[in-house]
């Protein structure tokens, strides 16, 4: 009896003291939300461009220019290793094709050894669409309004090409 009644005060202390220590916890730091990147930021980067048989063809990147929450322009550097100009994307996308890349139409494009082009390109479900970082390209390249003012060879190609990003 006497060691009962020696440690009857530290008894309730004792499981007090447990229960406090077990009704402790660390605070939860809430995880960062980060957002999901819009349609353009996943269009954006490096591009290694193919033609449909798999050979290599040159380097490109494709540069987001975020204007307002109604304008969005891609800028498409080295484009056929060529050309570097910009594209107002189209607002809100064809409901058919949401992952839409607007290469426009341009009558006079200057290339790289500062000659004159037309470039233009439509979109439909196979071409122009970007799936699975991969774009199919299909665009029309010409210079039959300059090719004899530029003096240079006439050239016309319905260019098909794929581009694979690079992460």
């Amino acid at each position: 009896m006497g060691f009962i009644k020696r440690y009857q005060l530290l008894i309730p202390a004792f499981i007090v003291g447990v229960s406090l220590f077990f009704s402790c916890t660390k605070e939860k730091t809430p995880t960062p939300v980060t957002p999901e990147p819009t349609k353009w930021e996943k269009i954006a980067g490096h591009y290694k461009v193919y033609d449909t048989t798999g050979v290599y063809l040159y380097d490109m990147d494709l540069i987001h220019i975020h204007v307002s929450e109604q304008i969005d322009s891609l800028r498409f550097e080295n484009f056929d290793s060529e050309f570097t100009f910009t594209v107002k994307q189209l607002y809100p996308s064809p409901m058919n094709f949401p992952m839409c890349v607007s290469i426009g139409g341009h009558d006079t494009l200057y290339d790289s050894n500062s000659k004159r082009w037309k470039l233009s390109a439509g979109i439909s479900e196979e071409y122009n669409n970007f799936r699975n970082d991969t774009i199919h390209l299909n665009f029309q390249k010409t210079n039959i309004n300059y090719y004899i003012s530029d003096l240079t060879a006439y050239y016309a190609c319905n260019c098909k090409q794929i581009a694979v990003k690079q992460h």
